[in-house]
């Protein structure tokens, strides 16, 4: 079995990607993205610096006095937005890397260790990197060992957390995602009234969604339709998953 990305791993695609999107061209932040309605390169870029600065102050607050959303401002308009985010990433890359792995701090699940600051980061800005490229050209995937940990985070964290299961309708339905570029790259998700179980297993399932790893993530967050994979069965389960997760 693969291994999965540790917290170096997470830490080297986090300034990887930081980088990329830093080495934005001031000319392309006005530019609208293709797949979510009403943002522009800028946005991407502020939202993605906001982030990483929310994430600096919950590894240095302690776990009685969690830090206000208010506490990060707002980006700042036009090309200052892109110094503004090199900020923000230099000074979050470089608490994670001080701060001991194992230490509780808040995070929007409960107390954690900052490892998973790291993880979550690592996936938050490869996806907006991904975002911001898609508006400029063709966007490069996601590293097929970090894409293939995203799904498992989604499934993980952010299904139990976030699924509007009532747009689900689960009522037992399967879904098989199968990565033609990885190891261990096969899950299977059962859709229930209330929960997704699943599992990593080859099985025939209601829908199958075959391709590179980078796009089945692309697909769970709904930034590619079902179209962009190889489908089989039932694919109306797979847009009822993109109406649902609202992540």
């Amino acid at each position: 079995m693969t291994q999965p990305p540790n917290r170096a791993d997470f830490l080297h695609t986090l300034r990887v990607e930081s980088a990329r999107l830093a080495a934005v061209d001031v000319n392309h932040l006005p530019l609208h993205l293709p797949h979510i309605e009403g943002w522009t390169v800028h946005d991407v870029i502020g939202h993605t610096a906001w982030a990483h600065r929310w994430v600096d102050l919950n590894v240095h607050a302690s776990l009685e006095a969690p830090p206000e959303r208010a506490a990060v401002p707002e980006p700042p308009a036009g090309a200052d937005v892109l110094t503004w985010f090199e900020d923000s990433a230099r000074a979050v890359l470089q608490s994670l890397e001080a701060a001991d792995p194992g230490t509780v701090v808040n995070t929007f699940t409960g107390p954690q260790p900052v490892a998973w600051w790291c993880r979550r980061l690592a996936h938050e800005t490869s996806m907006h990197r991904w975002d911001a490229e898609a508006a400029i050209s063709s966007p490069e995937p996601i590293d097929s060992d970090i894409a293939r940990d995203g799904i498992d985070e989604i499934l993980q964290i952010f299904v139990p957390a976030r699924m509007q299961f009532e747009t689900l309708a689960g009522q037992g339905e399967t879904v098989h995602l199968h990565a033609t570029d990885v190891a261990d790259g096969e899950w299977v998700l059962t859709l229930g009234p209330d929960e997704v179980r699943w599992e990593h297993a080859h099985t025939k399932a209601d829908v199958a969604a075959r391709g590179p790893v980078s796009d089945l993530l692309l697909l769970l967050w709904g930034r590619l339709p079902p179209s962009r994979l190889e489908t089989f069965g039932n694919t109306t389960l797979l847009d009822r998953w993109q109406q649902a997760a609202t992540f």
